[in-house]
C-alpha cells in the first residue's frame, strides 16, 4: 500500500486518523501499533513474521544489555541483526535474482542496531515492550525512514504528544503531505519516464540523450526521496508526532560533505556515529581519516543494494569526501553558484553507478556521456528538466515553507496551495498507476 495510492489516501488513512482521535487516549499507542502491523502486512504476511521476530529478539537482547551492559551481548545482537540483512540482500539475492527483499529490512535493522548501541552507551533507558513496538513500527517512518532514535520518538509519547488534538499540527501535516504527494506523482515519476527510456536503450543513445536521461534520473530520485520524506513528516504531524528532517535541499550543497548532511540525513548520521567515529574518525591522523571515510561510504553503498555498482558508488563518494577534506584549507570556490553546480554534476555523474543494472552497463553509459555522437534533444524533455532544476535551486523546500519543526498557524493561502497540489495529484493518480518509491527497494 503506497502512500501515493487511492487505497491509502481514501481508506487506510481516514480509518487510522478517525479511529485514533475517536478512541480513548489510553489506547492510542496500541491502536497505532496495530494499524502499523496491518499496514506492513498488506505487503507480505511472511515478511511481517520476520519483522516481528526481529523486534522480539532485539527486545530480548536489549533487556540483557540493560541488566549488565555487557559488550558481548551487544556484539552478538549486532551480528544477529546483520545476518538476515546479509542473507536476503547478498546471499539469497545472488542465488535467486527474483528474490523479493523484505520491505524496510535495511531501515528497521539499522534503527534497532542504533537503539542497542545507544542503550549500551547509557544514552537511553529501556522502557516497556509497547514503547519499543511503537518505536520500530510507527508506519509513517517504518518503510523508508527516517531512521529515528529512540528518545526522538518515545519522549514525545511520554510528554503526551498523542493526547491533545492540535489543529495547527494537523494543518501543517496535511500541507507537507500534499507537497510530497505532488512531488512523487507529478515530478518524480515523470522524470523516471525519461530516465528509464535512456537507461533502457543505451545502444541507441547519443551524447545529448544520455545527459538528458541522467539528469532526469538525478531529478527523479531527488523528488522521489524528497516526496517520501515530506509525506512521512506530514503523516507524523497528523498524529501529533514530530519526526526528524531527513532531506533538506541537498542539490543546493556547495560540496559533497554538505550534500551528505542534507541527503538522507538520518542515514548519514548513522554512518557517522556508528561506523565512521568508531573506526577512528579524524582523531588519528589524515591516513586513518581517509581509510575511515572510504570504508564508511563503501558500507553505505553496499547498504543500498547488491552489486559492484553500489560498492563503487559508495567508494567514489568516499573519495570525493577525502578530496574535500584535503582541499578545504587550500582550495575554496568563492562563487557559491559555481560550487553548487559542480557538486550537482559530480553527484549526478555518480548516479549512473546507482541506476545501472550492472557495472558493465554503467561503463557503457559513461562511454556515451563522453562520446562525440552529439545528437539532439527533445524540447519537451528539455523543458521538463529545466522546470525541475528551477524548483530544486530557486524554490524553498517543504520544511522551509512550514518552518518545520516549529508548528505555526498557517495562512489561508497555504491551505489553498496544498489543496491545489492534492487535487492535481489525485487527478494524475486516476490515469497513472501508483509507482513504488526508490528507497522501498533498500
Amino acid at each position: 500500500m503506497f502512500f501515493n495510492s487511492y487505497q491509502f489516501l481514501f481508506i487506510f488513512l481516514p480509518l487510522v486518523f478517525g479511529g485514533f482521535w475517536a478512541i480513548d487516549r489510553r489506547y492510542r499507542v496500541g491502536f497505532l501499533i496495530f494499524l502499523s502491523v496491518l499496514f506492513y502486512a498488506f505487503w507480505s504476511w511472511k515478511h511481517l513474521i520476520l519483522l516481528l521476530a526481529s523486534i522480539v529478539i532485539n527486545f530480548v537482547f536489549a533487556r540483557k544489555i540493560a541488566i549488565n551492559y555487557n559488550r558481548l551481548w551487544l556484539s552478538i545482537a549486532i551480528i544477529v541483526n546483520i545476518l538476515p540483512l546479509f542473507y536476503f540482500k547478498y546471499s539469497l539475492g545472488v542465488i535467486d535474482s527474483n528474490t523479493i527483499l523484505p520491505l524496510a529490512i535495511s531501515f528497521y535493522t539499522f534503527q534497532q542496531i542504533a537503539f542497542l548501541i545507544d542503550l549500551y552507551q547509557k544514552k537511553i533507558k529501556l522502557d516497556g515492550f509497547i514503547e519499543y513496538l511503537f518505536f520500530v513500527l510507527f508506519f509513517p517512518q517504518l518503510v523508508a525512514g527516517p531512521i529515528v532514535h529512540y528518545n526522538q520518538l518515545i519522549s514525545q509519547i511520554k510528554n503526551s504528544a498523542l493526547n491533545k488534538f492540535n489543529i495547527n499540527s494537523l494543518q501543517n501535516g496535511i500541507l507537507i503531505f500534499s507537497i510530497g504527494l505532488f512531488k512523487k506523482v507529478a515530478l518524480a515519476d515523470s522524470f523516471f519516464v525519461i530516465s528509464n527510456s535512456a537507461f533502457g536503450a543505451i545502444d541507441r543513445l547519443d551524447m545529448v540523450g544520455s545527459w538528458v536521461g541522467l539528469i532526469a534520473y538525478s531529478l527523479g530520485i531527488y523528488f522521489d526521496f524528497s516526496a517520501y520524506s515530506d509525506m512521512a513528516i506530514g503523516l507524523g504531524l497528523m498524529f501529533g508526532i514530530v519526526l526528524p528532517i531527513n532531506f533538506n535541499s541537498p542539490y543546493k550543497a556547495r560540496n559533497i560533505t554538505v550534500f551528505w548532511r542534507k541527503w538522507h540525513i538520518t542515514l548519514s548520521d548513522f554512518l557517522k556515529n556508528y561506523i565512521y567515529i568508531p573506526l577512528g574518525g579524524n582523531r588519528h591522523g589524515k591516513y586513518r581519516e581517509m581509510a575511515s571515510l572510504i570504508l564508511t561510504m563503501s558500507i553505505g553503498g553496499v547498504w543500498h543494494g547488491v552489486g559492484w555498482g553500489f560498492l563503487v558508488w559508495g567508494f567514489a563518494h568516499g573519495v570525493l569526501l577525502i578530496l574535500v577534506h584535503l582541499s578545504r584549507d587550500k582550495f575554496n570556490l568563492n562563487n557559491r553558484y559555481l560550487s553548487i553546480f559542480i557538486t550537482f554534476i559530480a553527484v549526478t555523474l555518480l548516479w549512473v553507478l546507482f541506476r545501472a543494472s550492472s557495472i558493465s552497463q554503467a561503463w557503457q553509459y559513461y562511454g556515451v556521456l563522453f562520446s562525440f555522437n552529439i545528437g539532439s534533444v527533445d524540447i519537451t524533455d528539455l523543458v521538463t528538466i529545466s522546470f525541475g532544476l528551477m524548483i530544486i535551486w530557486f524554490m524553498p523546500n517543504g520544511m522551509e515553507i512550514i518552518s518545520y519543526p516549529k508548528i505555526k498557524p498557517l495562512k489561508w493561502y497555504y491551505g489553498a496551495f496544498g489543496g491545489v497540489l492534492f487535487f492535481i495529484s489525485i487527478k494524475i493518480m486516476a490515469v497513472v498507476p501508483a509507482h513504488s518509491f526508490v528507497y522501498f527497494n533498500f
